[in-house]
């Protein structure tokens, strides 16, 4: 019995050693990223992380200042059109983060929310600033838009993240945590092997994943600026969301019933929220069944709450122009500046009252004042 407990003692050692090693090693290959008070999902490709979700999920902590904060939530357009340079650049008073996920509908967010608070104090809580971008490809059905066999029926994209390295339990109620939040930089730590080999597999692959999948190099800047859509493209994409809705004839009331409610409970907390609702090509909106419920759903959900304390509304339906936008949904390089000034012009009373305040009059107008066609 002595000599069995001895090796396996020895054995618990040498793996531990083994283990500390090559935790080690992770810090040389992928070193940690700084930690700034603030996240951009943008540059996740450049990080340990490799993955917008896991970003997000395995570095939120980061959030948890007193600082003044302005999180940018939504889905691809969100992460396009507000890029977080652009608007820190404008909004210099708080630290802006673009906390954007593609594909992301309502629940989605209102997961990702509840996941930021989970590692903030009260005190970092009350210097949050949300802004809501939306549009009528964010409500649909969970169950309809994650049905696939890749998946637990209904699982969003974050849910994959909480059950991947074990730190949350799925249960009939939902998922229920297994590491406290207070222990994630602790259990990040001790997953960084794991994130290592996902990275280096991700690397090694991302030739056949383009080949096989489909999946096409990130545009530049000047591709994009320069991209057309085909006729062909436009049909295309009219199927593609159809299909990516679901296949109904109108966006699930149900989500819009969802983002009332994660509204009135982020104004209630204290936190202030600016809802953005996200233009789209006119041509997309005029072939779109969903368009028209949308326009009133969200139309609802601003009078709602028009003349609350710490809330703002921002339309941009003027900026439609079919040549401005990459596709059918996100905005090139140029429209995206002037979706950040426009946003600047609301955000920066709402999350730097002192600064605008002392600002000299009429100044904040002049630099926010929309881009000349």
């Amino acid at each position: 019995m002595k000599h069995i407990l001895r090796q396996l003692i020895l054995t618990t050692l040498c793996f531990g050693l083994l283990y500390g090693v090559v935790l080690g090693f992770t810090f040389l290959v992928i070193p940690d990223p700084p930690r700034v008070g603030w996240l951009d999902l943008e540059t996740s490709s450049t990080t340990p992380y490799r993955t917008a979700t896991k970003h997000f999920f395995l570095a939120r902590d980061v959030l948890d200042v007193p600082d003044q904060k302005v999180l940018l939530i939504g889905a691809s357009n969100t992460l396009v059109g507000f890029t977080q340079r652009s608007v820190q650049a404008l909004v210099p008073c708080a630290k802006v983060s673009n906390l954007a996920i593609g594909s992301a509908n309502i629940t989605e967010l209102r997961q990702l929310v509840d996941l930021v608070h989970d590692v903030q104090d009260e005190g970092a809580r009350r210097s949050n600033t949300f802004v809501i971008g939306i549009w009528f490809g964010m409500f649909a059905d969970t169950e309809k838009r994650w049905p696939g066999p890749d998946r637990h029926h209904g699982d969003t994209d974050l849910d994959v993240e909480r059950y991947r390295y074990g730190f949350y339990r799925r249960t009939p109620a939902g998922p229920v945590a297994v590491l406290p939040p207070e222990w994630l930089r602790a259990g990040v730590l001790l997953i960084r092997p794991y994130l290592l080999m996902d990275k280096m597999t991700r690397d090694v692959t991302i030739g056949f994943r383009r080949i096989v999948l489909g999946r096409q190099p990130k545009l530049t800047d000047a591709q994009r600026e320069t991209a057309v859509m085909s006729e062909q493209a436009k049909s295309d994409a009219l199927i593609y969301w159809r299909q990516n809705m679901g296949e109904t004839n109108e966006i699930s009331q149900s989500q819009a019933a969802a983002l009332q409610d994660l509204i009135e409970d982020l104004l209630r907390s204290g936190e202030k929220v600016v809802l953005a609702d996200l233009p789209i090509p006119n041509w997309h909106g005029r072939a779109s069944i969903y368009q028209p419920g949308y326009a009133q759903a969200v139309e609802n959900i601003f009078n709602h709450f028009s003349g609350r304390p710490n809330f703002q509304g921002l339309k941009m339906a003027d900026l439609d122009g079919d040549k401005d936008y990459v596709d059918e949904v996100h905005p090139k390089p140029h429209l995206a500046r002037v979706w950040a000034s426009r946003l600047a012009s609301v955000l920066t009373p709402l999350a730097c009252p002192a600064r605008t305040a002392t600002d000299p009059e009429g100044t904040l107008q002049k630099r926010f004042a929309p881009a000349p066609d």
